[in-house]
């Protein structure tokens, strides 16, 4: 088999990790939807996310 074919997916998307940098660097989600040009919903929407994969992991 080839190496590409046991490279796992990401635990997080590119979006939902700069998300939570930005989380963990105690912004708010209005902050961090005005420095990732997008809306708090679509903040949300990707915390949301990114912890429903988590769990699914568990």
């Amino acid at each position: 088999m080839k190496e590409k074919e046991f490279q796992s997916k990401p635990l997080l998307t590119k979006r939902e990790r700069e998300v939570f940098e930005l989380l963990v660097q105690d912004k708010t989600t209005k902050e961090i939807a005005s420095e990732l040009f997008i809306s708090e919903k679509t903040v949300r929407n990707h915390i949301s996310n990114a912890m429903r994969s988590n769990c699914k992991l568990e």
